[in-house]
Parts: structure tokens; C-alpha cells; sequence
């Protein structure tokens, strides 16, 4: 096999191009012309198109030549048509085994084209593999003698006749002065353990030649029948043993270090420089309930994504101060300590403080309170400027909304197609963006609102165009929103209003990842993951053959419904908080609170605009206040004054705003309940029973209103 892979040269490197050819109208003369005159075995018969007709060889000349045929009779009688062939490209290793079986010396050469362009004769192959030989030679004696490991190689009488360089420092001899000495001159440790096993191999030997420790091993090449001689092995352990003895120092020191860390009772967990987990105490282990086997080597932002302790390996990384915060369901305070040696940086520590927490409990909660007011903030300013969002910062109490975020999050690092459905207002593009930040992928997130392009510059603007494309095109081009977008993620929002033309080229950059720009010869390859979002219910414009099917399954890999707001009212309180405090910041105003009138009114309302609109009920409740509370009189009256609450013979039970997380009674959910159940009996009698005209009439989807019935039975 050694022979064979490292033979890579094909027939046409060494075949014989300068040979003669016979065609159908040559003489018997003419062939033992060409015999006498180039020294061939065979000559190959071609046709007037240089395709192979056979081939002339001495033995068909000389059987000629005794049947008395004249010297000017056609060779085609003669001729050979089974001749062996081989191609130019064929490896010369493969044609010598193929001559080999086949029992012949020679061969014609055929070009890709068929046609005879050589001859590869054994003169040939042997010279080939006497260059390759050479070759081979030359790179294993460069090989040994620039090894580490000391060789010294002996024939079968014992005599040395190798020494690399490595041997010489190992057991301090000169290559000249060694060579033509038996071993035993060299090395009389070694001599007993040789003379014990004869010819065969010895097992590994330790010796000392001045004051170094050497590790011997003897390999024989022999066999049965003959004895070539052998190689001896030396690898210095004297460096060895240094290193197994600083090993042994600094398990000592692990074995210290890991105790005092148990014997603590708060959580430690040090990281190296790639953030894995070298060592983690027992305490660290039952706050986070997994066990050591679990945590030591893995990644810590795989097992422990809550602590990003990876931060504290950053180069500006202001640390050394506590932080609270919740690793799984339990709360906790977390200090990370950059890890320094020889002034370079090699890891991190954190400590993670979680018994006796009582005394902290109103800090937690004021920060907790804090943290999701600039979760907040820091969406408003992710759509304004950009910025990363992530999936946190969309704030909510909801178990349905809740579950939303966990599939869009497990989502996330992967390369599928997402949809996002959901009525207009509820978020989307906040999610598109949530699951982008998640992904971790390099490139850019672009948004594309497929409603808002004009038809005639579609094409333009997912591609981009080349210079002098159309009249008014940008000097230079200008890339599409496919090419901004590599390596990143392309939203296309509102993909329901993509025209049909459209749909078609969107379709093959999906399935290829190529295209070209307008006007534009060059294929762009593109690694892009789509994110879709729509409020309209695709299904039935694929029904309607508004929309291609192929690109909806291509779109919908991962589906993610968004619920309305009218669906999580206990999200509310805490999303009006939020709104309320960006408003006063804005303007000016200080703290504003909430009465708890208008709470409840905006609690019991069913925003059929969802969060969009309820930003901007209270926009415009903040340029009517004159005090600092947002009072239910300065909501839009048609919030003020619910239907569905005009009903209620009881009075609504109080809020308390001061807490962010503000509850609705049971009281309430009830009578809501009965409300909605009365408003969906009294459009389907006003319908007389027409379920969709009932969905229209609610001003809610069809999906909606029979999930609605089947919930009220």
C-alpha cells in the first residue's frame, strides 16, 4: 500500500511518444523497416483517423517471413487486433499489476480521444520506479535523521551502519566515529537485553548513559528466513520526568485547592480562557442541581447560560461586583473575578452567593423591577438604532406567550425558516429580531417590508443591480438586501403582499442560495436565513391561489403564532408600566403611575390593535395628564367605556400599581369570560350562524373564533 499511495504518476509521463505508425496500406517491408530502425517490440496499426486497429509484432513479422509471404504484402492479415491498451491518464502503479495479469510487456497508449499517442513498455515502468525510488530514499534518510527520536540501525551481525543526529546527543557520540562499530561498543547497557531476545523484538528498556535516563526499544526486521538486521529506538525521558514531577506538584495543589473550595459554603466555578469549566465546588453543583460529571469540560454558557460568566474574560471587563440574578427558578447574587497569571489573562472565577438571602430581598426586588424597565428601554432602542434584542426583553407574565418565546428560542441557533404569524401590533418584528440576536450568526439582520416596495423594484432591491443596469442606477451598483443580509438574517415582514412574479425568483434563492444581480452576469452565492411574517392566514391564500404553495412550505419550517393581546390580558398592567415610564422619560414628566380605574379599564378592554395600540392609548393619556397619575378619564373613550364591561353589576376590583407584576382578580377573569362568551352568541345570531361572519364581525381570524368556540363547548 506504501508503494501504491505514495505513486501518483500517470502512462503519460513515461510512456515512449516518439513511435512510428503502420496503417492499412503498409507492407510487411515497411513494418521490419521500423523493427530494425527503432528497436520496438510492436508497432500499433491505426486507421486514417489515428484510431487503433491492432498491432504488428516481431512474432506476427517473423510467422510472415516463414510462410515465404513477399516483403511487399499488407500487414492487415498479420495484425494483432486484441491488443492490450491503456490510457494516458491511467496511474502507472495500476497498468504495471494490470500488464502483470495480463502477461505482456507492452501496451498501446490511448488518448482521452481514443487515439494512439504512445507506448508503455517494462524499460519504462522500471525507470519510473527507479526515480521514485530515489525519491523515497532520499526523504526517509532527510525523515531519520532530523527525528526526535534517537535511531540507530544495525545489520544482522550487530554492526551499526545509521545514526541520526537525535542519537548522537542522546548517548553522546559522533555519527563517523559510530558507524562500523557493533552496538555493544555503543551502548554495553543494552547488550545483555540484545543477546537475551536474539533477533526479536525487545520490550520497552530503561538505561543511563551519562546521567540521562533513555527509554530503549529494539524493532527487528526479520522474518523467517532472512534476518536484515533491526533499528534501535532512544527517546530521552530525563525532560519526562522533570514535567511528571511539576505534574505531581500541581495535582497536589489542584487536590488542595478543590478542598478548600467544598469546605465554603458559597458556589465557585472557574473557567479557562475558552470559558470551559475546569474545577466547580460542591456548593456551585447544588445550586444549579446538576452534577459534577455534567458541568466539568463542558461550555459554561451551555450548561450555566444564566451567569454568562464568559464576560468576565473580555479584555475590558469591569468585574468584582455583585450581581443579582435567577439561575433556574432560584435567586442568587454572582461576583466574577477575571483570572490573571504572569499579568496574561487565563480565566475566570465566579462566586455565587445564595444562602441567607432575606436581607437582600428588597434590593432583588428593586433591581428586578429595574431590569425589566430596561429590558424595555432596550427594545425601544434596538428598533430605533438597530441594536441586538433579545427574547428577554420581551416582557410578559403569559404561559401562552411564555411557551411563544421558549420555541422561538429554541429555534433560534439553527439554519430553518421561520414563520411568525400573528394580527398586526402583537410584536413580530420584536420576535425576528429576538431569535437573529439568538442565533449567533455573524452577518446582519435586514428588513424588508414587502408591502412597501413598489412592483418595478422588487427584483432591485432583493438583488441589487450593476453599474449602468437601468437608467438612474447608482454608479458602481448597489448590492440587494440578500447580499447585506450573508451570513445574517433576512426578515421579510408582511410576506403576504409579496406579488406572485416575486414569489417565484424568492423560491429559487431558497432552494439554490445563488443569484445574480440585475444586470449582472456573476452567480452571488448567499448564506441567509429567512425570517416571514404575516398577519393574513396563509393557508387560505394558498387556497385562493394568492400565494405559491411551494414557497409557504418552504417559508413555514418553523411556524411561530404569536398570540393577541386579547389573548394574555394579564400582560396589561405590566406592559402599560413599562409604556408609561418611557412616555414620562420622553417627556419629561417624572414618575408617573397608574390609577387603579384606569387599570382596570385597560385591563378589560380587548385591543383589537393589540400592543401598538395600547402604546398609543397611553400616548395620548400622557399629553392629557396635569399631575403625575395617568387617570382613566384621560384614556380614549371608547377604552374608558368597555361593552363588554357595561354588563358587570359589580364594581371592578381595585389594582394595587405599585407592584410591576399586577394580577387580575378572579372576580374579574370570570365576569371577562362571561363577556366574551356573550359577545361571541350574539354575533353568531346576528350572522345567523355564519362562523366567518361572526370572526369578521368580532374583528378577530376564523383560527381564533373556533378555537373561541371550542373553548366555550
Amino acid at each position: 500500500m506504501l508503494v501504491k499511495d505514495s505513486f501518483n504518476q500517470s502512462v503519460k509521463v513515461f510512456m515512449n511518444k516518439q513511435i512510428p505508425k503502420l496503417y492499412v496500406n503498409s507492407t510487411l517491408r515497411e513494418a521490419m523497416a521500423f523493427f530494425q530502425k527503432n528497436k520496438l517490440k510492436l508497432l500499433p496499426v491505426v486507421d486514417q483517423h489515428d484510431s487503433l486497429l491492432g498491432v504488428m509484432t516481431h512474432s506476427s513479422l517473423f510467422k510472415a517471413l516463414l510462410e515465404d509471404i513477399p516483403l511487399d504484402a499488407n500487414i492487415l492479415p498479420y495484425i494483432i487486433h486484441d491488443a492490450v491498451t491503456v490510457n494516458t491518464e491511467d496511474n502507472l502503479y495500476d497498468v504495471r499489476i494490470f500488464l502483470i495479469k495480463s502477461r505482456v510487456g507492452h501496451a498501446v497508449v490511448l488518448s482521452e480521444q481514443n487515439k494512439v499517442c504512445g507506448i508503455l513498455d517494462t524499460s519504462s515502468i522500471i525507470q519510473a520506479y527507479e526515480s521514485k525510488a530515489g525519491s523515497l530514499f532520499n526523504s526517509l534518510e532527510s525523515l531519520i535523521e532530523y527525528m526526535q527520536t534517537g535511531i540507530l540501525a544495525i545489520d544482522r551481525s550487530g554492526v551499526v551502519v545509521v545514526v541520526n543526529q537525535a542519537a548522537e546527543s542522546m548517548c553522546s557520540i559522533s555519527k563517523e566515529n559510530s558507524t562500523g562499530l557493533h552496538y555493544s561498543e555503543i551502548l554495553p547497557q543494552l547488550h545483555t537485553s540484545l543477546s537475551e531476545f536474539h533477533s526479536s523484538d525487545i520490550p520497552l528498556h530503561r538505561i543511563t548513559v551519562n546521567k540521562k535516563k533513555l527509554l530503549i526499544t529494539y524493532k527487528s526486521l526479520s522474518n523467517e528466513s532472512t534476518d536484515w538486521g533491526g533499528i534501535i529506538l532512544i527517546q530521552d525521558l530525563t525532560d519526562y520526568e522533570h514535567i511528571a514531577n511539576e505534574l505531581e506538584v500541581t495535582k497536589k495543589l489542584e487536590r488542595t485547592l478543590q478542598t478548600v473550595l467544598d469546605t465554603t459554603y458559597d458556589g465557585h466555578i472557574v473557567i479557562d480562557l475558552k470559558g470551559k469549566i475546569e474545577m466547580i465546588n460542591e456548593a456551585a453543583c447544588e445550586f444549579i442541581r446538576k452534577p459534577e460529571d455534567k458541568l466539568i469540560g463542558h461550555h459554561v454558557a451551555e450548561v450555566i447560560p444564566e451567569i454568562k460568566l464568559e464576560e468576565a474574560l473580555a479584555y475590558d471587563f469591569q468585574g468584582e461586583k455583585l450581581e443579582a440574578m435567577v439561575i433556574g427558578q432560584r435567586r442568587c447574587l454572582v461576583k466574577k473575578i477575571p483570572v490573571f497569571r504572569d499579568k496574561k489573562h487565563v480565566g475566570a472565577i465566579a462566586k455565587i452567593i445564595y444562602q441567607n438571602l432575606n436581607k437582600w430581598k428588597s434590593v432583588i426586588s428593586r433591581l428586578d423591577f429595574l431590569e425589566k424597565e430596561v429590558s424595555y428601554f432596550r427594545g425601544e432602542l434596538s428598533l430605533i438604532g438597530g441594536a441586538a434584542f433579545d427574547l428577554e426583553d420581551i416582557l410578559t407574565v403569559s404561559e401562552e406567550m411564555d411557551k411563544v418565546k421558549r420555541l422561538a428560542r429554541q429555534s433560534a441557533p439553527g439554519f430553518s425558516n421561520v414563520l411568525l404569524l400573528g394580527e398586526s401590533g402583537t410584536g413580530k418584528e420584536l420576535f425576528a429580531r429576538g431569535i437573529h440576536a439568538a442565533s449567533n450568526r455573524s452577518g446582519s439582520f435586514i428588513k424588508v417590508n414587502c408591502a412597501a416596495i413598489p412592483a418595478e423594484l422588487w427584483e432591485s432591491e432583493f438583488f441589487g443591480y450593476e453599474d449602468g443596469a437601468f437608467t438612474g442606477a447608482k454608479r458602481g451598483g448597489k448590492p440587494g438586501k440578500f447580499e447585506l443580509a450573508n451570513n445574517g438574517t433576512l426578515f421579510l415582514d408582511e410576506i403576504g403582499d409579496m406579488p406572485l412574479a416575486m414569489q417565484v425568483k424568492l423560491l429559487r434563492v431558497l432552494q439554490e442560495r445563488e443569484f445574480e444581480r440585475v444586470g449582472g452576469t456573476k452567480t452571488i452565492r448567499v448564506n441567509v436565513r429567512i425570517i416571514a411574517a404575516t398577519n393574513k392566514e396563509m393557508e387560505q391564500m394558498v387556497a385562493n391561489n394568492e400565494f405559491r404553495e411551494d414557497l409557504y412550505y418552504r417559508l413555514n419550517v418553523i411556524a411561530v403564532r404569536i398570540p393577541p393581546l386579547r389573548d394574555r390580558l394579564e400582560d396589561v398592567p405590566l406592559l402599560a408600566t413599562s409604556i408609561t415610564k418611557k412616555f414620562s422619560h420622553l417627556m419629561g414628566l417624572g414618575q408617573i403611575k397608574i390609577s387603579d380605574s384606569a387599570m382596570m379599564s385597560l385591563a378589560s378592554h380587548t385591543w383589537p390593535g393589540n400592543v401598538r395600540e395600547l402604546e398609543n392609548a397611553i400616548e395620548r393619556a400622557m399629553n392629557c395628564i396635569h399631575g403625575n397619575t395617568l387617570e382613566k378619564e384621560h384614556l380614549p373613550e371608547y377604552i374608558q367605556k368597555p361593552k363588554s364591561i357595561s354588563r358587570l353589576a359589580t364594581p371592578a376590583p381595585q389594582v394595587d400599581t405599585t407592584i410591576l407584576e399586577v394580577e387580575v382578580s378572579d372576580f374579574y377573569q370570570q365576569n371577562k369570560l362571561k363577556a366574551e362568551k356573550d359577545a361571541i352568541e350574539m354575533a353568531l345570531r346576528q350572522t345567523d350562524g355564519n362562523r366567518s361572519a361572526a370572526a369578521k364581525l368580532l374583528g378577530i381570524s376564523r383560527s381564533q373564533f373556533y378555537k373561541k368556540i371550542k373553548k366555550f363547548q
